[in-house]
């Protein structure tokens, strides 16, 4: 039973937490959708902007989620309602998501797709996020082993690198 509950309370801690970056996420929706509607008839460019509105919506909710998840992970960890083993699981899992999504992400840079400057930049700015939410993870995960005051000022450092460029890339305020 006692498993159970401490499940259920860091669910309801993850939406808690998890409902700041939503906010962002509609934010971010919101701007891409006071877009004004592509006009013409080229249904091959209606198409790549609707793709690459869509890979740019994606991206922002993935860094925000990912973002959010990692530091429900440092909670749990600090509060230990879960061992370090599982947490260090699920934080290796993360950054095996994070580097398949970059990947995904950087096979859009071939010169094949002709994205704009801006989009490009975007792509670039979007996988500096997830390089850093990468170090965060394993840096978080080499802290649940070690316990060493070094691990856990490379997981903070990553973090508020993290966040900074969180921030920047999608407008954020805070």
């Amino acid at each position: 039973m006692k498993n159970y509950f401490v499940r259920f309370c860091v669910v309801v801690l993850s939406v808690c937490l998890s409902l700041p970056l939503f906010g962002a996420v509609l934010f971010a929706q919101d701007n891409a959708a006071s877009q004004p509607p592509i006009v013409g008839t080229d249904i091959q460019n209606q198409l790549e902007t609707l793709h690459l509105n869509t890979i740019g919506t994606y991206s922002a909710g993935f860094v925000l989620q990912s973002y959010g998840y990692i530091g429900v992970l440092a909670d749990v960890l600090s509060q230990k309602v879960y061992d370090r083993d599982i947490v260090q699981t699920m934080l290796k899992e993360t950054i095996v998501y994070i580097n398949n999504a970059s990947a995904q992400l950087a096979s859009y840079k071939s010169p094949q797709f002709e994205l704009s400057r801006e989009d490009l930049a975007f792509l670039n700015r979007i996988n500096a996020i997830l390089l850093d939410l990468a170090k965060e993870a394993g840096a978080l995960a080499d802290f649940a082993e070690s316990r060493n005051n070094e691990d856990l000022k490379r997981f903070h450092d990553a973090r508020n690198d993290a966040w900074s460029g969180i921030k920047t890339t999608l407008g954020l305020s805070n």
